[in-house]
């Protein structure tokens, strides 16, 4: 076989693993961007210090080392003084379903109680996600768990929006988001 045609059966190959109409979340671990450094910065509504996302509502604190994440080493508590989000513009095909997974755990600061999350995606119901901390919870064990939203596109672009419903310091904890296929048996 000529090198060309194995360039060719490789591209092919390429092509096969992914599907037609897959979406790609940037950065979803959130390890990409200004370097929170050993504890965390606060991030204003506006901006884009976390590369793929956008700050909005009353910020958010990306998380260097403050507490464990769930993939890699950074993370976000979705309240800086009150409720922010977060969004990212995925590119998506009209009438494809997409399943959004991802790590979610509350600010172990605040105390015992639910932290509740909303998640949308633009021309699409929002979801509201309810991770409760408790007694075992701490900055060096976040008992992340994963949960997870599937929506169907209605446009080429899609907005994905975390947004915390804690009008507090104390939001909910974001980490490892990510696109799964149709039926991919993530969580709640």
């Amino acid at each position: 076989m000529s090198k060309s045609l194995y360039g060719i059966a490789g591209a092919l190959a390429l092509l096969a693993i992914t599907p037609a109409g897959a979406a790609t979340i940037v950065n979803g671990s959130f390890e990409i961007g200004t370097d929170p450094g050993a504890t965390f910065s606060t991030e204003g509504a506006g901006s884009s210090a976390i590369t793929g996302w956008t700050v909005g509502g009353f910020g958010v604190d990306y998380i260097g080392g403050y507490w464990q994440a769930a993939d890699g080493v950074r993370s976000l508590d979705l309240s800086a003084l009150s409720a922010g989000s977060v969004s990212q513009a995925l590119t998506t095909v009209i009438g494809q379903v997409y399943t959004i997974a991802f790590d979610l755990s509350g600010n172990p600061d605040g105390g015992l109680g639910n932290k509740i999350s909303v998640v949308s995606v633009s021309g699409s119901l929002p979801d509201i996600k309810i991770y409760t901390v408790g007694a075992s919870n701490s900055r060096t064990n976040m008992n992340w768990e994963t949960f997870s939203y599937s929506f169907t596109a209605f446009a080429t672009t899609s907005l994905l929006t975390f947004a915390s419903a804690e009008f507090n310091p104390y939001g909910p904890a974001l980490d490892n988001v990510r696109v799964v296929t149709d039926g991919g048996g993530i969580g709640s």
